[in-house]
């Protein structure tokens, strides 16, 4: 049984202002340590990062109430039964999604649609799951990956969102005469530019605003610096079998036509909201584009690219923060140009 308390973030409460404003301080507040039931790991945190997600979420997206964030690795201090096959001691990540494992998804679909798409899932620190601004965590043994020795805290606070470039691999949309374009040169650009970077293809490129941000993109990548879409240069125009929008903006998809082939692909990493008519469908409709969404992906894979120092991700941390400076990591997050903020615990 876990016992006593500890330090935690909610939102959805009165201990946190909604706007996010660069005067606000976000509070951490004591809470009662979680107690693992039967099949379930209490995991001391040991590394937490912010994702874009998690700033919107303080702004009220998804209407979350509880503790907040996904990204983490972490420490097995107990567990609710011997089955699983972790034992307390051992460094471990977590997959984000938690499914019913009764559903008709769960029970005759295939393994990724348990994965991603049970309609009664819930989310770790995005939907009725706390999640990993907090000393410490609740999730099925099922979830847990554990971490090799020669992947560090920072590297495999990497693996959630790594795991979601290679879905894009998993999905099997690239082959070896592809010639592939990525939009967007923010972290989870440059992790797909980095994973796509160990698969063959007939050539990679990565579209971005940032040259300080292009230039971590890998060696056999070939980087554009396109400000705007009248910068896009005509020879780029139906150049791609396939595009992959990491933007998180309507430009990106609009872009994404622009470079694709007729009968391309186009794989959407990142929502968006549609406020205004800007979007023109006439480029998917005429050129017979197939549109593809791509969200949560194989931790298997990611922490074995991590292991295998075939992708590197070091040089995407902008800084660390300890945990107690949450209010300055939130707005260092949210500064132009910032990469990836992550928080260190203490006492781990």
């Amino acid at each position: 049984m876990s016992e006593g308390t500890m330090m935690a973030v909610q939102v959805g409460s009165e201990t946190i202002s909604g706007d996010m404003s660069p005067d606000v301080n976000v509070k951490v507040v004591q809470v009662p340590i979680p107690t693992p039931g039967i099949g379930e790991a209490l995991v001391k945190v040991r590394r937490a990062g912010i994702c874009n997600t998690d700033l919107e979420i303080f702004k009220g997206y998804m209407g979350f109430h509880g503790i907040i964030g996904h990204e983490f690795v972490g420490t097995v201090k107990h567990v609710g039964s011997c089955e699983g096959g972790l034992c307390v001691g051992q460094r471990v990540v977590g997959e984000i999604n938690l499914p019913c494992n009764n559903c008709v998804v769960c029970t005759e679909g295939p393994s990724v649609a348990r994965r991603n798409h049970c309609p009664a899932r819930t989310t770790l620190g995005i939907h009725n799951q706390d999640g990993t601004y907090a000393e410490y965590l609740l999730l099925p043994m099922a979830n847990l990956k554990r971490v090799p020795d020669s992947v560090t805290d920072e590297q495999a606070c990497f693996v959630e969102p790594l795991a979601a470039a290679c879905r894009i691999v998993e999905q099997g949309v690239i082959h070896p005469q592809h010639r592939v374009a990525v939009i967007g040169d923010g972290k989870l650009g440059l992790l797909i530019t980095k994973v796509l970077a160990t698969e063959e293809s007939a050539g990679l490129d990565i579209f971005g605003h940032h040259p300080e941000k292009l230039a971590l993109a890998p060696r056999n990548c070939t980087t554009h610096l396109v400000k705007k879409l009248a910068d896009l240069p005509a020879d780029m125009v139906d150049m791609f079998d396939v595009c992959i929008d990491a933007t998180g903006h309507p430009s990106g998809l609009i872009m994404a036509g622009k470079l694709t082939k007729p009968l391309g692909t186009v794989v959407l990493k990142t929502t968006c909201a549609m406020t205004n008519s800007d979007l023109n469908t006439a480029e998917f409709v005429i050129k017979e584009i197939c549109i593809l969404g791509s969200r949560c992906g194989p931790f298997g894979m990611a922490i074995d690219l991590l292991a295998e120092q075939r992708v590197t991700v070091d040089e995407l941390i902008s800084k660390v923060y300890p945990f107690k400076d949450l209010t300055q990591a939130l707005r260092h997050a949210r500064a132009k140009g910032t990469l990836k903020i992550q928080l260190a615990m203490e006492d781990n």
